[in-house]
């Protein structure tokens, strides 16, 4: 299987020598690979904030938009595929620690690459209508190794949600594999599952607990949940974490009061940490969604996001750099991180955690 370059990276005759024996990171190192952001540009030049984001600051993760820049003058990050590839070797070479360099290809509506790249062009919704096994393997290899072959190594997918309420965002966009069967659901998101970890790709399940029997979009404000969400909706995970430990889960800005009557469920610790790694006993990487998302932004201030989202279990910070951007996210958000701990506001051991898992699952897909 393809893994990630190890962590403790130590020059002996030449080659390179692996080994946590010998690197002791401090938390500003353990706090910043803790951090995934978007950013501009469709090549790195020392210039651009990404740059000193990776070389000086050893973020842990970028992640990929095929959209146009916040400058008039730039785009992201996305054009053809050999300039895509070259970014990203550009971006990994500048890195101490192999980053994550992830995308949302889910196929359909939500995709970052175009079918020029020779991706998957179907939908979620069109594969369990199908409900052909062999098509989704076939589909989810095709999607695999064009991604293994640019060097990406997480995607933000398969969708595991549910459609439960007609009315979905999720359904709008066909990003479900089911409107109400979490087996078949289980089964189709399997095969990409397989696909992505025989390729070297990160597979990341969305959007824990469920989104689908929410009618608003999370991107644009809040959304309540708690007199719509069902439990089937846990069920393909029920039936995929214990299986496959080695895997993320992406975890929705939701707002259910059954779960938590004061947070969103990307910002409560009752969601991520109690119910989805202990009671699902998951011990994978967790994702938050794209922190700036307004159901966050329009209620919170920035330091209470992030604290909160550690807070709550959250191993790494997803900061789309899209709604909004901010060419020093990344750095005003470690800041945050190492201002909170100075002050107690987050225990030193979820830093340790947080960073101890990410090492592990960039150990477990090194090449």
């Amino acid at each position: 299987m393809k893994k990630f370059l190890s962590v403790g990276i130590i020059v002996i005759l030449g080659c390179l020598f692996c080994t946590r024996i010998f690197y002791r990171p401090s938390y500003h190192d353990k706090a910043a690979q803790m951090i995934m952001v978007g950013f501009d540009g469709l090549s790195l030049t020392p210039d651009n904030p990404i740059y000193h984001d990776i070389k000086d600051n050893h973020i842990g993760g970028v992640i990929l938009f095929n959209l146009k820049g916040w400058d008039e003058n730039t785009q992201r990050n996305i054009k053809d595929f050999q300039q895509v590839k070259n970014l990203i070797k550009q971006l990994q070479h500048i890195s101490k620690i192999p980053l994550f360099v992830a995308i949302d290809q889910e196929g359909g509506k939500v995709a970052r690459l175009s079918p020029e790249f020779g991706v998957s062009t179907y939908s979620a919704g069109e594969l369990g209508r199908e409900n052909n096994l062999s098509l989704t393997e076939q589909e989810a290899n095709k999607t695999a190794q064009v991604l293994k072959n640019l060097g990406i190594n997480v995607n933000f997918a398969p969708c595991v949600d549910i459609v439960l309420n007609p009315k979905s965002i999720i359904k709008f966009k066909d990003r479900a594999f089911s409107d109400g069967d979490p087996k078949l659901v289980a089964a189709h998101a399997e095969k990409f599952i397989q696909a992505y970890q025989k390729a070297g790709v990160l597979p990341v399940l969305k959007h824990f607990p469920g989104h689908g029997s929410a009618t608003g979009d999370t991107h644009e404000g809040y959304v309540d949940i708690t007199n719509e969400y069902q439990e089937i909706e846990l069920e393909p995970y029920k039936i995929l974490l214990p299986k496959y430990p080695q895997i993320g889960v992406m975890v929705a800005h939701v707002f259910n009061k059954n779960v938590d009557i004061q947070k969103p469920l990307s910002l409560s610790y009752q969601n991520v940490t109690k119910k989805l790694k202990e009671e699902l006993n998951f011990n994978g990487v967790v994702f938050s969604d794209d922190l700036q998302m307004g159901a966050l932004t329009k209620k919170y201030n920035w330091h209470d996001i992030v604290v909160d989202a550690i807070n709550a279990g959250n191993d790494v910070l997803v900061i789309g750099n899209n709604l909004s951007y901010d060419s020093d996210i990344a750095g005003k958000t470690l800041k945050v991180i190492l201002k909170a701990l100075k002050d107690g506001e987050i225990d030193p051991k979820r830093i340790d955690q947080a960073y101890d898992k990410i090492m592990k699952i960039k150990e477990h897909y090194q090449e």
